[in-house]
């Protein structure tokens, strides 16, 4: 956690937040508590986290596109996304409370794995001024039972209060389809895992579909029916954002891009971009430069 929270520029943290082992992170965000909206570097994130918005506005760049989070309003940003602090207004206050991928998978939440994919693609998510309020009581209960530490059961105590902010909260903004069995969810989020680990070395489907036990047919019919998006996008997906991040914020040639995501060659890995991008490597470098 402690490098996860290096990575948000968040290397002094203001007096009241918690940490607690490499699982959670409460964290208040105040105007003068903000180095990571000054650190214009993307990070790729290791941890999943649900910030609010309180007072004021951030922006932000996701993925490499550019947001605006403004006052009241929810942002989930999910491990594996690419994100860069850019600015914030003088009066913003929020909430961050950051996750490891080992507590996510002990809340065992229902219909996760379609929460995932609804929230990596729709981050931002709107809320009432009443919804405001009941967020900021929730955070001070998640608050306090974080810090009694006396307490032999705090762990169960925190992840009960996380499931019902989940249940009551950020599960009404995306509906997930009830037909859909959890064994197939199962493999949908093994394959979302093994992507995270692996999309650097590997790029064919059939790589995680024999780490799945399954064809890649049938891996890519479950991925396409859960997610909206084919196996092979979402290898794309990862591949290309990491390449676009590196060639934007990194001094690494154009040729040790290439070598790091494990293509053969420079050329290669030149007509693998274009193809996604319709543009070159040294092309978005320059036009990012």
């Amino acid at each position: 956690m402690k490098q996860s929270l290096h990575q948000f520029g968040l290397d002094h943290l203001p007096s009241d937040s918690i940490v607690i082992d490499d699982d959670l992170a409460l964290i208040h965000m105040r105007e003068n508590d903000t180095s990571f909206f000054s650190s214009n570097t993307p990070i790729k994130l290791r941890h999943a986290m649900i910030g609010i918005c309180c007072t004021g506005r951030c922006d932000l760049r996701l993925n490499l596109q550019d947001l605006e989070v403004e006052s009241p309003m929810l942002i989930t940003l999910m491990p594996g996304q690419i994100v860069e602090g850019l600015s914030h207004s003088i009066n913003f206050d929020g909430y961050a409370i950051i996750l490891s991928r080992r507590f996510i998978d002990m809340l065992n939440l229902p219909g996760w794995q379609q929460q995932y994919m609804a929230l990596y693609n729709n981050p931002l998510n709107k809320i009432s001024q009443d919804m405001l309020q009941h967020v900021h009581i929730f955070y001070t209960i998640l608050h306090k039972a974080a810090s009694d530490e006396e307490n032999p059961f705090r762990l169960q105590v925190i992840e009960n209060l996380i499931r019902v902010f989940y249940y009551g909260g950020v599960s009404k903004f995306h509906q997930y389809g009830r037909d859909k069995t959890p064994y197939k969810n199962s493999i949908v989020e093994r394959f979302m895992d093994l992507v995270q680990e692996h999309y650097r070395e590997e790029r064919l489907i059939g790589f995680y579909a024999d780490r799945l036990c399954i064809t890649p047919k049938y891996l890519s019919k479950l991925v396409k029916e859960n997610t909206g998006r084919s196996a092979g996008e979402w290898i794309e997906n990862h591949v290309i954002l990491e390449a676009r991040a590196m060639l934007q914020s990194s001094d690494m040639t154009i040729q040790q891009i290439a070598a790091s995501l494990n293509f053969p060659n420079q050329s290669f890995f030149g007509k693998y971009f274009k193809r996604a991008t319709g543009i070159s490597p040294k092309q978005y470098r320059h036009q990012k430069g």
